[in-house]
């Protein structure tokens, strides 16, 4: 009996690493707009403003199908689900590193968003069918960390292969990476059907969408995460470009540091959840105030700095305060709910988060474009305050509740 116990929960381990692996190429593929924009730019002949609206047209894909590839996942097979998403996103991105037209590129980047957001409630209703709730945080955590370990390795892959034999090449290769490893995922994920914790959901998607209206908790969870992950994206998009043009860097040293900057979020994704377990007694509200008022004195700091070692340790900082802050995120939206509508509620949270990608890029673009960086930085620190506000209130509100309940 407890052989078989410990075999299972080898299998359980085994699995997530290869689901953690899943997510990664996924965000090799999907992040490597940032560090290739610009070769993208140049190619294309593209301004500020088109630049940004590249990451916004792979989250207005995010946004159109999170939500419903999440209630599927709630409903049907989960590796059936994901190998469809990883084709989707590799399929996409192959037409669009072949692609000389904006609008074409455009519309393939949106498509390969379909896949990539629906990635995010797939791998989250995985996680939460191998792990009970008082366990989720850590394996969330990892998965989460992956999304910007990929990214990074987007940075530090991509990059010099793209300088030597350009950026078509370079995401034509990924994407053939992606592609082979999601038909071996495929057959990984057959043991996933034999957990016992699976669960579908016989609701439907309408009935299921009224009560993550009327959940506070949720709503305030995704109302933060429209302003950091349009802020996160709008940093990620344009650090290249701005340690080019305004600090005089080359473009590979600044791909370097945005590669750092990812590690650092992979570093934050876990350690921020580890904070708010230990520190904080799953307090996640506190942890988001503490990485949006880190995040504000941040962006002040890399405008007037100018020595290239602080420049580094604050894109670091930066990037473990806004890349790591989708571990607690999740956290807080699959904890806002029942088990078996994990996947509904965090398709719910990513669909309406991925607004602000789609919105903050291309204004913070055409401040550049009209009134150069300074404009568009008092835009994004406006944009953090907002953040602080909000994080606030619902820390607030939440503690009241608590304080009530416990009466």
């Amino acid at each position: 009996m407890v052989l078989a116990e410990e075999q299972f929960l080898k299998k359980v381990k085994i699995l997530t690493l290869w689901v953690i692996i899943g997510q990664l190429l996924t965000a090799f593929v999907g992040r490597s707009l940032s560090p290739l924009m610009i070769y993208i730019g140049s190619d294309l002949s593209l301004n500020k403003v088109q630049l940004g609206l590249l990451p916004t047209a792979l989250f207005i894909g995010q946004f159109i199908g999170t939500l419903p590839i999440g209630f599927l996942v709630d409903k049907k097979s989960v590796r059936k689900v994901i190998l469809i998403i990883m084709l989707v996103v590799g399929g996409a991105f192959f037409l669009f590193s072949w692609s000389n037209i904006f609008i074409v590129s455009f519309v393939a980047i949106m498509m390969a968003g379909i896949g990539y957001g629906g990635m995010h409630p797939s791998t989250n209703k995985a996680i939460v069918q191998m792990y009970p709730n008082a366990k989720v945080s850590l394996p969330m955590g990892l998965k989460q960390m992956s999304i910007t370990l990929g990214s990074s390795g987007a940075s530090l892959i991509l990059i010099p292969i793209a300088i030597l034999f350009g950026w078509r090449v370079a995401l034509s290769l990924a994407v053939i990476l992606l592609i082979i490893f999601s038909l071996l995922l495929y057959r990984k994920l057959a043991i996933l059907e034999e957990l016992p914790s699976t669960s579908k959901s016989s609701k439907s998607i309408v009935s299921q969408i009224g009560p993550l209206v009327k959940n506070k908790s949720l709503l305030f969870t995704t109302g933060s995460a429209f302003l950091l992950m349009g802020i996160q994206v709008t940093f990620n998009t344009y650090l290249i470009i701005y340690l080019y043009e305004i600090k005089e860097w080359s473009i590979y040293s600044a791909g370097i540091c945005l590669a750092i900057s990812e590690l650092g979020g992979a570093a934050g994704r876990v350690l921020w959840g580890i904070i708010s377990d230990r520190l904080f007694r799953q307090n996640r509200w506190v942890v988001l105030i503490l990485i949006t008022m880190q995040s504000i004195l941040l962006f002040y700091l890399l405008h007037i700095v100018f020595s290239a070692a602080l420049i580094i340790l604050i894109v670091v900082s930066i990037g473990f305060s806004l890349s790591g802050f989708n571990g607690v995120w999740m956290s807080l939206a699959v904890e806002s709910v029942e088990p078996e509508q994990s996947g509904t509620a965090s398709g719910f949270s990513v669909m309406f988060a991925s607004v602000g990608v789609m919105i903050i890029p291309p204004i913070f673009g055409f401040f550049v474009d009209l009134s150069g960086y300074v404009a568009a930085g008092s835009f994004i620190i406006i944009s953090l305050t907002l953040c602080f506000v909000i994080l606030v209130l619902a820390n607030f509100i939440t503690n009241r509740k608590r304080n009530v309940e416990s009466l």
